[in-house]
C-alpha cells in the first residue's frame, strides 16, 4: 500500500510518499534528528532578577566554555515569550550554583552581566536591558533597552543606542538623576558624556574630552556644557598624575593658586615651571630657558614679551605695561632657591 504523509522538521514541511513499511523508518529518522538537535544545545534558565519576568539563554553545545558563545535569549512573562535576542557572541558567568549572574556592571571595563534590570529613566520602575553581541567601543558588550512602561516592557532607540555607540553599558547616577557614558580611542583619548532624562529620552547636557600631551606630561582636557540650547565649550589642562616630578621649589598664594619650579623624571634634564589655580588647572606650564641669578638668589625667565623673577618672597611679572608682584603665603618646607645651582640641567643657565 503507497501513502502520502507530511513531516515537519525545524518549519519545513517534508512530503513523503512510500510504503506504509518504510513509514516507521522515516520517522524513526526525522525523530533522531529532532533529538540531536535538542541535545546539542545548553539551556539555561535565568529565574532570579525580577519577580515580573523570566529568562532563558540557549547555547550551541560545546560552546558553553567560550569566552564568546552562540544562541539565544528570550524574555518572558506570565504568559508570552516578549522578546528574542540572536546574537554570535554572548558573554556570561555562572554563579557557584550553576546560575547565570545579571546586573553586574563594573564600569568602565570591567564585567557586564548578559541582562541588567534596573531603572534606566528615573520613573521609580525597573527597566530592561539585554545583551545582543559584542558591538560597543573595542569589541566590548552591547545591549538592546527596553523601559517599563506599567503594562509591558518597550524598546527605546535612545537609550540603545547610549549601549551601543560607547564603551559597554552606560552608569546610571541616581543622586543626580543623570546617565553617564565613556568612549575612547587608544590609549590617550577619552570621552565622558553626560544626559539627564526628559520623556522618557537621554538628552545630551555635558561632553568632557580628556587627551595626554604627546609627551605625556599634562592631560588636556574639552569640555562642553549645553546651556539653554548653545554650547559653551572651555579648555584647561593638569599635569599628568602619572608623571613623576620632584619639586625644587614651590609657593602657595592667599587665594589657593600654586607655583612649583620642578624636575621631571621623564625629562631629567630639564627645569619647568607650572602655576596652577586653586583647583589645580594650569595657568602657566614653561619649560624653555631659565636663569639663575646666583648673588641676587633669583630665578627669572621671559614667556610672550613677559618677565617673571622669583625670588624668597614672591613672583615678580613684569609687563611691557606694568609690574604685578605676587607675595607668597607660604615657602615649600625645606626648599631654597640656593639648590638651583648645583643642577647642571640644559635649559638653566646661572649667572
Amino acid at each position: 500500500m503507497h501513502g502520502k504523509k507530511h513531516y515537519t522538521y525545524f518549519g519545513i514541511c517534508v512530503i513523503v510518499q512510500t510504503e506504509q513499511k518504510n513509514m516507521n523508518k522515516i520517522l524513526t529518522i526525522l525523530l533522531s534528528l529532532i533529538s540531536f538537535s535538542i541535545l546539542s544545545q545548553t539551556t539555561y534558565e535565568i529565574n532570579s532578577f525580577s519577580e515580573k519576568y523570566k529568562g532563558k539563554l540557549i547555547i550551541e553545545k560545546g560552546l558553553e566554555d567560550d569566552i564568546f558563545k552562540k544562541g539565544e535569549i528570550s524574555i518572558y512573562d506570565i504568559n508570552k515569550n516578549i522578546i528574542t535576542i540572536k546574537s554570535e557572541e554572548f558573554t556570561f558567568e555562572l554563579t557557584s550554583d550553576g546560575n547565570i549572574e545579571t546586573d553586574i556592571i563594573e564600569l568602565p571595563y570591567g564585567k557586564q552581566s548578559i541582562i541588567i534590570y534596573q531603572d534606566f529613566n528615573f520613573d521609580g520602575k525597573k527597566d530592561l536591558a539585554v545583551m545582543d553581541g559584542q558591538y560597543s567601543c573595542y569589541h566590548g558588550p552591547s545591549f538592546q533597552v527596553y523601559l517599563e512602561t506599567g503594562n509591558d516592557l518597550k524598546h527605546s532607540p535612545e537609550f540603545t543606542r547610549l549601549a551601543q555607540e560607547y564603551c559597554g553599558m552606560f552608569q546610571v547616577d541616581y543622586e543626580s538623576e543623570t546617565i553617564n557614558t565613556m568612549t575612547k580611542s587608544g590609549c590617550c583619548w577619552h570621552q565622558f558624556s553626560k544626559f539627564k532624562v526628559e520623556e522618557n529620552k537621554p538628552i545630551l547636557i555635558k561632553i568632557i574630552e580628556r587627551e595626554f600631551s604627546p609627551d605625556g606630561l599634562t592631560e588636556d582636557y574639552v569640555e562642553k556644557n549645553i546651556i539653554n540650547d548653545t554650547l559653551v565649550e572651555m579648555k584647561y589642562s593638569y599635569l599628568a598624575e602619572e608623571v613623576d616630578i620632584i619639586e625644587v621649589y614651590s609657593m602657595n598664594f592667599e587665594n589657593g593658586k600654586k607655583m612649583s619650579v620642578f624636575r621631571a623624571f621623564a625629562f631629567e634634564d630639564y627645569l619647568f615651571y607650572v602655576f596652577t589655580d586653586k583647583d589645580s588647572k594650569i595657568e602657566l606650564l614653561y619649560r624653555d630657558e631659565f636663569i639663575y641669578h646666583k648673588n641676587k638668589n633669583t630665578l627669572t625667565f621671559i614667556n610672550k614679551n613677559v618677565e617673571y623673577k622669583i625670588d624668597s618672597v614672591g613672583i615678580l611679572v613684569k609687563t611691557p605695561k606694568r609690574k604685578v608682584h605676587l607675595k607668597a603665603k607660604e615657602i615649600g618646607e625645606n626648599m631654597t632657591l640656593s639648590s638651583l645651582s648645583e643642577l647642571k640641567l640644559k635649559n638653566l643657565k646661572t649667572k
